[in-house]
């Protein structure tokens, strides 16, 4: 099995352990009350469903030297495939509104940001397969708003960052790094009302794996 199969397996396995984190937190099966949370179900499910084939499972690690929001990937994981070792990065967010909104206009430049982490590893060689995966009970990220901060950091239902377009950077989030993959955000359990996405029959809406591959770029760096 070639690398570009076994990276097709294992987007297809992430996406089917995500449906599963999915319907535990809209059934109300398991309560998963926070990201680190998540992190720790995910990884779990993924170690129960693949543990011949994972090596390493690692949370927090250390990859990055010098990029926005800390050196600290949240899950790296070596898949291996017969002779195929793949390396794969995931990011997690998870504004979640309680009582208090979740603070959308420093969230998502922090989404976006770690979307920029996982190009920058991908197309420098630090990873074979960038993940994000990201869920929320707040539809201000679903729906495009009247922004006054943070106007280029967009997340809404349908948006398309496209290949080898700079993503948004500002002060605190500043590397120049292009999309080497159309990047697109749909989210789940979801319905327009008028003007609006509104989440209907579930609590939480799921954004479908964001998957950034090693074998769509072209030779050299991107950063």
């Amino acid at each position: 099995m070639n690398q570009k199969l076994v990276i097709q397996e294992v987007e297809d396995i992430i996406s089917q352990i995500w449906l599963t984190i999915d319907r535990w937190m809209n059934t109300g099966d398991k309560l998963i009350s926070s990201e680190k949370s998540v992190v720790f179900n995910f990884a779990w499910e993924l170690q129960k469903t693949c543990q011949n084939r994972i090596e390493l499972i690692d949370f927090e690690t250390n990859l990055f030297h010098d990029f926005s929001d800390g050196q600290f990937l949240d899950l790296f994981i070596l898949y291996r495939r017969g002779d195929q070792l793949v390396r794969i990065g995931i990011e997690f967010k998870y504004p979640n509104k309680k009582k208090n909104n979740s603070g959308q206009t420093q969230v998502r430049p922090k989404i976006i940001n770690d979307i920029k982490r996982l190009t920058w590893l991908v197309a420098n060689r630090g990873i074979d397969l960038g993940c994000f995966l990201c869920v929320t009970n707040e539809k201000d990220y679903v729906n495009q708003g009247n922004y006054k901060k943070n106007t280029d950091f967009l997340t809404h239902h349908g948006l398309t960052y496209v290949k080898d377009s700079l993503l948004p950077a500002n002060e605190l989030y500043k590397e120049p790094v292009r999309a080497i993959t159309n990047i697109t955000f749909n989210w789940n359990h979801i319905q327009k009302t008028q003007k609006k996405y509104e989440i209907v029959g579930a609590v939480y809406s799921f954004l479908q794996p964001i998957f950034i591959r090693s074998n769509e770029l072209e030779s050299g760096t991107n950063f």
